[in-house]
This record gives C-alpha cells, structure tokens and sequence, in this order.
C-alpha cells in the first residue's frame, strides 16, 4: 500500500509537501507567543523552533559529512552505520531540548523511568537481539554487499539446521538480505546470522578449489577413464597453474569414486563449472565404455560401433599435408574418428602430444582463460581462433614431439579425425625424403614469423633436426 502510494506520488510533489510541513511548523512556532502570553504557549512555539533547528542540522550533517565519507563503503546509503549516528544525533538533540527548554532533568527522568525502560526492554527483546546482532556484524565486516554467502544454522526456529546459499544485496540495523540463485529475496534476522555458521563464499578473493563426483564400475583399464576425463576437463575455463583433475577418491556402491577437482574464481563460476563439470563426466564416460553406478544400479550402455574414416576424408587430410597419394593406405586403419561433446576439451596447453586432429564436423576454437566479471565473476574462455571442417592443428607435437602450444575446446558437437604418431612413422623411415615436405608444413603454419634472435635457416635446422630424432631417422 505504502509502496503504490510513493509511486503515485511525484518526487517534486513530495519535496513541496516537507516544505509546505515545515513552514507550518515554523509558522506556528513564531505566532504562537503573540496569541497568548502564557508560559505553555511559549514553551511549546520554543521547543517546535529548536526541533526543526535540530532537524535541519541532523539533515546538514548527513549531507555535508556521513553521506560523502559512507558513500564509497558496501553499505547501502543510508546504510547501518549511518543510521546509527543519525539516531545518536537525534537523542543528543532531544535531550539538550528538554534539559534547556522544559527544564527536565535526564538523571531523574532515567531513574522514575527504570521500570518502564525494564518492561519496554523485555518487550523489545527480539529488536534489541537484532540490534545489537547487526552491530557485531557492522563492527567485525565478515561479509560485505555483493558477496556470496553461505548460512549453515537454525534459520526458521525449526528443530534442523538449514543451508541457505544467496548473494548479499543489502545490511540494514534489523535484518540481511539475500538474493537466490532462482531470484527470490530472503530476508534473515541478524540474530539467526550471528548464531549460524557464515562461510563467504568471496572471501579471501581469488581461486577456490571445488569438487564433484561420480561412480563408475571397477575394471582394469580403470587409468584410461581417468585419462579420457581429464583431458575432456581441460574444457572447463582454467589457468594453467590450475588445471582440472580427476583421482580415485573412494569406493562406494561397489564402484569406485571419482573425484572432480577444479578451481573456480567466486561462487557462480564454481557452480557452473560444476554443472558442466558433471555433464562431461555422465557424457564421456559411458562414451568410452564405462557404466556410471548408482543407488539402482549401473546405467546401461548404449552400444555404438566406432566409426570408420570415409577414404575420402583420408585422401583429403594427405592431400593438405602435401604428401603422396598412396599414403592414404598407409593411414588406413591408423585413423580414429572422436565424437566431442559442446564444451569438451581436446587439447591443452603444456600437455604432451603426438598426434595431430583434423576437424571433419562441428567447430572447434582455440581459446585462452581471461578472468571477467560480467556477466558473474569467473574465469571464461577467450576464443584465439576458430577451426572448421578440413581445418587441422597439433602437427607440432606430431612432427616434433613438442608439448601442445595450445588449447582446443569443442564450441558445439563435432567430429574429429585423430592421426597418431605410428601412423606416419612407418611410412616417413620408407620414404626420409619427404622430410622437408613436413619441414615446410611447419613453416607455412608459423606465419613465417622466426623465433627472437633465431635466424629463419637455423629455426629449420632445428626442427629438421627434432622430427629426424622423433622418428628416429638418423
């Protein structure tokens, strides 16, 4: 109702209204003493002069001084502290009216008032709890507007503890209020905050280590499911100190647990991280054969047979790697296709390697971490480059051994043909001449640009010298 009403309500329309209050009040206080001179009248027009002084000098101090040196703090303005000094400042002002003006002593209204005081006191029990609870809050700044919280306590004054996960919009005397994951606007009692176990979800800032798991059957070849996962982990946006794991936690439901650890930059990229961290586990998994278990028992697999390379893919890659025609029964055989779900990485930076991926459907990009704070704060992958079908990458480590020089991560569902390192070393010991075919390859991929203080002759010797040890040519 109160709401409606200021919104009906213009802002000039109620500036009139406070001027037009307190020239009438001001007005009154000066005619007052001319009606009648009787000592009453004079005290009162006297104590409406000195409040509305009071008043315009409460409201000048909050103009000139609290507001400008509590703007730049998270509280709202006005925020606890400033409401706290303002009602100091309204006591010291009534209290100066009644001792000069009225002539009531406060030592002697305080005492015949100590009964009142206790009985109001008991009744403002629950008020004066969250009163002082926001001081302690205010005084000692474990949260701050804008950070995620996470409430662990009696909140509802239920028998169970609850967790109530949100983010801080505003801290007022009475009461805290939290903004949800779905939108909705919980507002909690300082009280039930100063008794419940507070964890700050952005504080100290900076990377937090967050985890996920899921249990797959017990097999032999369990390293290879570790293997897979974590390389389809490097798609979650990482630094490269930081990179996502996977390890054996547990064993549980006659399975063993794995364990998801990564890092997150503030609460909304962990949970997402997580969200994606999971759909990549429950994808790639039962993908490359392993069942998930749960309280009903394993998930069943849906069989899939591996798909071949069409031999005109295989014709292709060889003929934009610039090598003989009759290579292309050389690959057969040797080439596996990899289906890549969105967000799933292929590649990462610094990994070893020794095979190079032709793109044959989807987009894959080559991207980069960079830390933002829209539209949350997190890490988020920069795109570098995008790569489509008949676009290749990882000759590098295929050629030379070299570690990735990149990271690669699948922008939507793609297919990917992988070219091994055995599927070029029998062929290149038969025929060591188209050598620097490759030599050239790798050239043309580094946009001619020499390394600093390398002369471009030397750059070749070298990698000429690197793909002849990696093959072992001689």
């Amino acid at each position: 109702m109160f709401r409606d009403l200021r919104e009906k309500v213009s802002v000039p329309r109620r500036i009139a209204a406070w001027i037009f209050l307190a020239l009438l009040l001001l007005a009154a206080a000066l005619i007052l003493p001319h009606v009648s001179a009787h000592p009453a009248i004079h005290r009162v027009a006297k104590v409406l002069l000195w409040s509305l002084l009071a008043y315009g000098a409460v409201r000048l101090v909050s103009f000139l001084l609290l507001d400008p040196l509590l703007s730049q703090r998270k509280t709202a303005t006005p925020g606890f502290a400033r409401d706290l000094i303002v009602v100091a400042l309204y006591l010291v002002a009534a209290g100066g009216i009644l001792r000069e003006i009225l002539q009531v002593s406060l030592g002697q209204l305080l005492g015949t008032g100590a009964i009142a005081a206790a009985v109001v006191g008991l009744s403002l029990q629950e008020v004066l709890g969250n009163l002082f609870a926001g001081i302690s809050l205010h005084l000692d700044p474990a949260f701050q507007v804008g950070d995620w919280v996470e409430i662990t306590g009696n909140l509802r004054g239920g028998p169970g503890r609850e967790t109530l996960i949100g983010q801080v919009e505003a801290m007022t005397w009475r009461t805290v209020q939290l903004r949800t994951e779905n939108g909705d606007m919980d507002v909690l009692p300082n009280r039930a905050i100063a008794q419940a176990v507070v964890t700050n979800l952005y504080a100290p800032s900076g990377l937090h280590r967050r985890t996920t798991k899921v249990i797959v059957e017990p097999r032999p070849d369990l390293h290879h499911a570790l293997d897979r996962l974590t390389l389809a982990l490097a798609g979650l946006p990482h630094l490269a100190h930081h990179r996502p794991e996977v390890v054996v936690h547990s064993s549980d439901l006659g399975g063993a647990v794995l364990e998801i650890r990564f890092w997150a930059l503030g609460f909304r990229h962990g949970r997402q991280a997580t969200f994606q961290a999971t759909r990549l586990a429950t994808t790639v998994l039962p993908r490359e054969g392993f069942r998930l278990l749960g309280p009903h028992g394993p998930s069943p697999l849906v069989a899939r047979p591996e798909p071949a390379p069409e031999p005109e893919l295989m014709r292709d890659l060889v003929r934009q790697l610039g090598l003989p025609e009759h290579w292309v029964e050389d690959l057969r055989g040797k080439l596996r296709l990899r289906m890549l779900a969105p967000g799933e990485g292929v590649i990462r930076e610094g990994d070893p390697g020794a095979s190079l991926f032709a793109v044959h459907r989807g987009t894959l990009q080559v991207v980069r971490a960079e830390e933002r704070l829209d539209p949350y704060t997190g890490l988020f992958w920069k795109p570098v480059a995008e790569l489509g079908p008949g676009q290749w990458f990882g000759e590098a480590s295929l050629l030379t051994g070299a570690p990735r020089n990149a990271t690669v991560v699948a922008f939507t569902e793609a297919e990917i043909a992988e070219v091994p390192k055995e599927a070029f070393e029998a062929s290149l010991k038969r025929e060591p001449e188209l050598l620097e075919r490759l030599v050239d390859l790798m050239e043309q991929r580094s946009h001619g640009e020499p390394e600093p203080g390398l002369p471009r002759e030397s750059r070749r010797a070298q990698w000429t010298r690197q793909v002849r040890a990696w093959f072992s040519l001689g």
